[in-house]
């Protein structure tokens, strides 16, 4: 799901703080957790995205609720070159982009695109796999709003770091058992809405074990 918002608002004062350029956009990825596998393979997918990114004028911002020494490692497991927004903007900012869980206290995967005026260009929802959320439609966006790029996040390259928990092989085997299911389902479905989910399903666990495998 996918929503414009209309006017600025007061959450988007940190998001604009944290950024290095006044011209660029900002992505917001929130991350429902380091330890979670779709997490890390939408983090480490946006990662891979960073050059395009960058040549389209965003600057990427981190936002998990987890604790400072978490959020160091989960950004070395996992390459993660990109600022953290302060845990006290996690909470408004998060319910500003409908990400906001209260009954866990966290935020759930999703990212929202802030354009440089501090308006909400785009917000796609990443906790549903089946969810018609797409970075393609981020870089979409960000294209045809013609900004200049930015500088590419230095630390993107080199090895990884230890993974959280020591948790890649099991992050790989859940996304691996993830896609087969995904796979076996739409193999046997005839089309239809159903089957389209499905697909939707299949290439978004596609994309986050390529990111992921990727940092091996």
């Amino acid at each position: 799901m996918s929503s414009a918002v209309a006017s600025a608002d007061t959450a988007a004062g940190p998001v604009l703080a944290a950024r290095s350029s006044p011209d660029a956009a900002v992505l917001v990825v929130t991350l429902r957790g380091g330890h979670w596998p779709y997490s890390c393979g939408l983090a480490c997918t946006v990662r891979a995205l960073a050059p395009q990114l960058a040549a389209a004028g965003a600057e990427v911002v981190l936002l998990a609720a987890e604790a400072p020494e978490t959020r160091r490692r989960v950004a070395a497991a996992w390459r993660l070159p990109f600022r953290w927004l302060p845990q006290a903007a996690v909470e408004p900012v998060a319910r500003d982009l409908g990400a906001w869980d209260p009954a866990s206290g966290r935020a759930l995967d999703s990212v929202g695109l802030l354009g440089p005026d501090g308006r909400w260009m785009l917000r796609q929802d990443f906790e549903d796999p089946g969810g018609a959320g797409s970075l393609k439609a981020v870089l979409a966006a960000l294209l045809d709003a013609g900004l200049p790029a930015v500088p590419l996040p230095a630390g993107s390259g080199g090895p990884p770091g230890e993974v959280v928990g020591g948790e890649f092989d099991s992050v790989v085997r859940t996304l691996r058992r993830a896609l087969a299911a995904a796979e076996r389902l739409a193999a046997g479905l005839p089309p239809s809405p159903a089957a389209e989910r499905v697909e939707r399903t299949r290439l978004r666990l596609a994309g986050y074990l390529r990111g992921v495998q990727d940092i091996a």
